[in-house]
């Protein structure tokens, strides 16, 4: 059995990391996945989404797939399988910093040194709030450097977050392999910063503790692939941040030091970089907090889809160390099936499959599970539903066992999955790129275009019966012009026929056919 553990860094890597709990959810990745976060910026909101999910798709497992439970999903059942939680319960995120106010002069303690010391110090870093003296609450603004030092004085610190992934590794060591992905940008602040810095650590850590063997260590690094609006005031410390101009620079400066590092060390056993031409535009620049939560774009997707593939391949031979992959796609004006690497290069459909019955299945209970809801209390017309008489719903006690809990969680992440999904569709067509992969215009509401980082897509509460059939048909950009998937109707009269094989449990019945149904294939 394989462990293997994500830990996002920054708030790109959380994003990244984001699809990849997309994709493990999916059937994409392995079957048990162990999250962490990494970001001195406490309330990033790249992260904050990302943790969200890590918790919504834990809960909506348990809701379903907890012994005992009135309503859950039997063994045959594809739906919610993976296992996805934090690497330690409570402790899914590493703070370097705890107090916002630190700055790099307190961390080293400026005051303290000698008057060599502090020339070293100048030497390195810029005095005053450009660097020394800026607080460090909203992340390192661009500068990795900065970051680097940061990180590296606090990671020698105990900490739960790292006393929980050792203890992780430890637990898998009898003769079990690990797998550990780190995921962050080359461009940014924290995950510039700490994606090399950590990897080296934990190399040493294992060293030390004498318990690298199996252990594997694999990371996707973005290159730029979105731009920002100029920051509103540019004077000053609130003129601080990381600048659109500046990430090519910054990139090719890291890419050297990369080239560098790996010619004289093994830090990773897989690296793929991911980035894009032209970049995709956020008109709104927020240098961290709350605020910063840009919405899901492609290259994030194509990232997940190599941790995926670093964390799923069969080990073979000993693998040499610092594998480099690189991204690239088929065509400059269209996104297509094709360019979705596949993490199992014998199973080239795959993401097209899974990604087709999440979604379809998403469409299809924003209709029916209103349908179970309002059916099950019109006790007149039940014997009238051949449907919800076959999917065993006339047998639940509705009112002893009310299954709110377990719908509502479903819900939640279907709902996350519509939303990361609409977002990378809207933004594809903002860059005038053709998207065929899915289309999610029937589910959506509206976009809130003067704030995209705050609620940027909101969804239909649900469909109506005249909305359900172009939502569900066509819900899926299908791979070949031959492709003819089965509707709507195909899959009511399924459902009204029988009811999808397995040991399901009350309305754990009906969820299981409906996502069985919403397969591409009968």
């Amino acid at each position: 059995m394989t462990t293997n553990i994500l830990i996002g860094v920054g708030g790109t890597g959380a994003k990244v990391a984001e699809a990849v709990m997309h994709a493990t959810a999916v059937g994409l990745g392995p079957k048990t996945l162990l999250v962490g976060f990494v970001d001195q910026d406490q309330s990033n909101g790249n992260v904050s989404r990302a943790r969200q999910l890590l918790t919504t798709l834990a809960e909506a497992r348990a809701a379903w797939r907890t012994t005992g439970r009135p309503h859950a999903l039997g063994d045959q059942s594809g739906l919610l399988t993976a296992r996805i939680a934090p690497i330690a319960q409570g402790h899914d995120r590493w703070i370097p910093h705890a107090d916002e106010t630190i700055t790099l002069a307190r961390i080293f303690e400026r005051d303290r040194m000698t008057g060599s010391d502090k020339d070293l110090l100048d030497v390195m870093f810029a005095s005053g709030k450009l660097e020394q003296e800026m607080a460090l609450g909203e992340g390192y603004r661009g500068r990795p450097h900065l970051g680097a030092a940061a990180m590296a004085s606090a990671i020698e610190r105990d900490s739960e977050f790292w006393r929980a992934l050792m203890q992780a590794i430890k637990q898998a060591q009898g003769g079990d392999e690990v797998r550990l992905v780190l995921t962050g940008s080359v461009f940014g602040g924290t995950g510039a910063a700490g994606f090399p810095t950590l990897a080296r650590i934990i190399r040493r850590r294992l060293k030390q503790e004498n318990i690298g063997r199996n252990v594997l260590i694999g990371g996707a690094l973005m290159l730029p692939y979105f731009g920002y609006a100029p920051p509103e005031n540019d004077d000053g410390a609130a003129g601080n941040v990381a600048r659109t101009e500046q990430l090519l620079m910054q990139s090719r400066e890291a890419l050297r030091y990369y080239h560098t590092l790996f010619s004289q060390e093994a830090v990773f056993d897989q690296l793929y970089f991911v980035g894009w031409e032209p970049y995709f535009h956020f008109d709104y620049h927020k240098p961290g907090s709350e605020e910063q939560a840009n919405p899901a774009l492609v290259p994030e997707l194509i990232a997940a889809m190599g941790v995926c593939k670093f964390m799923t391949q069969p080990r073979g031979d000993e693998p040499p160390r610092n594998q480099v992959f690189v991204s690239a796609r088929k065509s400059a004006s269209t996104i297509f099936w094709e360019d979705i690497p596949a993490p199992n290069a014998g199973l080239p459909n795959e993401p097209y499959e899974r990604f087709g019955q999440a979604l379809r299945f998403a469409a299809a209970w924003k209709f029916w599970g209103g349908m179970i809801g309002e059916n099950r209390n019109r006790i007149a017309l039940l014997p009238k539903d051949a449907w919800y008489r076959r999917q065993g719903l006339g047998d639940i006690d509705f009112k002893k066992d009310p299954p709110e809990t377990e719908f509502r969680r479903l819900s939640e992440y279907l709902d996350q999955l519509l939303i990361w999904a609409s977002a990378q569709q809207y933004y594809c067509k903002q860059a005038n790129l053709t998207f065929k992969l899915w289309d999610t215009t029937s589910v959506v509401n509206r976009y809130n275009e003067d704030t995209p980082n705050v609620d940027f897509v909101v969804l239909r509460p649900g469909l109506s019966e005249a909305q359900y059939p172009s939502a569900f048909n066509g819900i899926l950009v299908t791979k070949q012009v031959s492709d003819k998937l089965a509707g709507s109707e195909r899959l009511t009269q399924r459902l009204n026929e029988r009811a999808f094989d397995g040991n399901h449990k009350g309305a754990g019945r009906v969820v299981a056919a409906l996502h069985a149904f919403s397969a591409l294939t009968e």
